[in-house]
């Protein structure tokens, strides 16, 4: 079975890193630094959902990616999930990250955190044209390892569009940015609590090609 990760909030916990970089770009940039603003910031789309000014938030942006470097030491797997993916390898599956995340700081990431190994396929936001939560990263990843269906993990609501969108089986991470209520209103099929809880949800994906809830992929 073919089973596609997302990255931060999901394999990766860099909430420390990007709490560090946010806070500080927003307050260099006259905006407001607080625990709400932050969040706000980290998941928004766009200017208009984190609530600034399109040209300050492109400001704020580039200039969080330069401070996120200096906080990349913090970053480290969720618990479980090196354990989940040894298993899951050994058990056959087909293993891939699919990232909006630049390349540089995700092929840095997987290395410093020795994740790296287990992915035979992985999709970055320099990849493709069109971004989460659009299906092309998802299915460009199915393409390049000549496989469709299969699972998708995500902590975000985009990725449980996208996901759908992509014919995949969309599972949550409920340890992530976006919490399990907004994940099950997007349509998760399961979310998860705890990597552990990862196997058993794998079960639901073997009708998952043929049942109208996950939907057919999207072009």
């Amino acid at each position: 079975m073919l089973i596609l990760f997302d990255l931060d909030g999901t394999l990766l916990d860099t909430s420390e890193a990007h709490a560090y970089a946010a806070q500080r770009a927003l307050r260099s940039h006259g905006q407001a630094s607080d625990a709400a603003s932050v969040h706000r910031f980290l998941v928004a789309h766009d200017a208009a959902s984190a609530d600034i000014e399109e040209a300050v938030y492109f400001a704020v942006w580039r200039e969080m990616q330069r401070l996120y470097r200096k906080a990349l030491h913090t970053v480290q797997p969720f618990p479980g999930a090196p354990a989940a993916l040894h298993t899951l390898t050994r058990a056959g599956h087909r293993l891939g990250v699919v990232t909006s995340k630049r390349r540089w700081a995700v092929e840095r990431e997987l290395a410093q955190t020795g994740l790296h190994a287990a992915f035979e396929v992985v999709v970055c936001r320099d990849d493709t044209q069109q971004h989460k939560p659009h299906p092309q990263p998802l299915l460009l990843a199915q393409s390049r390892l000549a496989m469709r269906g299969g699972a998708y993990l995500g902590d975000q609501e985009t990725d449980v569009v996208a996901a759908r969108a992509a014919g995949m089986l969309p599972l949550g991470a409920g340890w992530g940015w976006s919490g399990s209520g907004a994940l099950l209103a997007a349509g998760a099929a399961v979310v998860l609590q705890d990597f552990c809880e990862l196997e058993g949800a794998l079960h639901l994906a073997v009708d998952a090609a043929a049942s109208e809830d996950v939907g057919e992929p999207a072009v």
